[in-house]
């Protein structure tokens, strides 16, 4: 596998390379710190941007919305941020930084978008700049602490923030708009007319038993992909980790759309209580807009000194429960190897001793039916990466 992972962000456009296309830039470089938040997804929301210029701030914007979605307000706060650095300079190279990886992803242009909302917000700060002028980075949460903060201080006070510092008149050029919105309109290719024209990925056997009960669930089970191999307790995933999470995330996004049409659309999202679980979950959750996952204990790693019986307890537990509660649904879960083993074990009534066939690798995709008492398993073990590629 290539080093570049799927989320690394194109390197800054330099003056040479944007004049090369056309484009005449000052030389400056601004950076853009964006974030958006919704308490309750959807629920009272609001964005907070920031512009830099090396250490220092040249504008603050934030701004409560109102009741929306946690992918709105990430997306009004990149708005907010490009409009406030061209102001400043709209001949200027823009880095945006952002702890949201489906915004990165989506306005680098890797991946598809396909809610309204969302398309006509990035169509929007794809139209306050030329195309080469603005690249985009994926920062960890705790790196874009500022632009948090700025959305947690409207989201309370339920106002707005417009802050524009001194320092950013030094070599500012024309404040009154924004240029080569042409430039910056996104490639015809993405759009929600051709991805609705693209043929289905060939479906399962669509005359599957469980497929004639309106009430039998499917779970859609992600085994989280490698953490390093130093032997810490419970483990963050590496950057090849997050790349095979990202791939499942895309997988996700397309079950009862593009893939496997005739399963319903997934509304539920539960994971592991552990780290690369839970990281997994996340990433799921902003691409395919299901929400903050649901850390479900009984869907829990095997403890030290517990038997398979006892995992199959739990896990029987668990889906009897989403039985009862969840019948017609398809349910996300982010788990481990071993408790994708005892679900596909108990869903066919297979010996804990024999669970050692099913093999589940890491940032694979497993997909079982149940329904009356009876299950059957649709697809075990499929790589991600393979299924994403085509999907996203």
């Amino acid at each position: 596998m290539s080093q570049a992972s799927l989320f690394d962000a194109e390197p800054l456009a330099t003056a040479e390379g944007t004049a090369e296309r056309g484009l005449v830039t000052s030389g400056r470089v601004l950076v853009v710190e964006a974030d958006g938040g919704s308490r309750g997804n959807p629920g009272p929301a609001g964005y907070g941007a920031l512009v830099r210029e090396g250490e220092a701030v040249l504008a603050e914007r934030a701004e409560y919305l109102g009741e929306c979605s946690n992918n709105v307000a990430e997306y009004s706060g990149l708005v907010a941020g490009l409009r406030a650095a061209a102001q400043i300079d709209p001949t200027a190279q823009v880095e945006v930084r952002m702890d949201s990886r489906l915004v990165v992803e989506q306005m680098s242009g890797r991946w598809k978008i396909k809610h309204a909302d969302m398309r006509r917000l990035a169509d929007e700060a794809r139209g306050i700049l030329p195309a080469g002028q603005v690249t985009y980075t994926w920062v960890p949460r705790a790196e874009n602490g500022a632009a948090d903060a700025l959305a947690n201080a409207v989201m309370d006070s339920r106002g707005a923030i417009d802050r524009t510092h001194a320092a950013s008149a030094e070599g500012a050029g024309p404040a009154d708009g924004a240029a080569g919105a042409d430039d910056g309109a996104r490639p015809a290719s993405d759009t929600d007319e051709d991805w609705d024209d693209e043929p289905p990925i060939p479906d399962v056997d669509t005359n599957a038993p469980s497929l004639s009960d309106p009430d039998a669930i499917t779970l859609v089970l992600v085994s989280p992909g490698w953490t390093p191999r130093d032997g810490e307790e419970d483990p963050q995933l590496t950057d090849d980790g997050l790349e095979l999470a990202g791939a499942a995330a895309a997988v996700v996004d397309s079950i009862g759309f593009t893939l496997w049409p005739h399963l319903a659309r997934p509304s539920m999202l539960l994971a592991s209580p552990l780290v690369r679980a839970q990281q997994t979950a996340v990433l799921i959750s902003e691409v395919a807009d299901l929400g903050i996952p649901t850390v479900d204990d009984d869907f829990a790693a095997a403890a030290p000194g517990e038997s398979r019986a006892e995992l199959a307890v739990r896990v029987e537990r668990a889906m009897a429960r989403l039985d009862d509660t969840c019948g017609g649904c398809t349910i996300v879960v982010a788990a481990h190897a071993d408790v994708i083993a005892a679900v596909i074990g108990t869903v066919v009534e297979a010996p804990t001793e024999a669970w050692d066939v099913f093999r589940i690798a890491p940032g694979t995709i497993s997909v079982v039916r149940r329904w009356s008492g009876r299950g059957e398993v649709h697809v075990m073990g499929c790589p991600a990466q393979l299924v994403g590629s085509e999907v996203g």
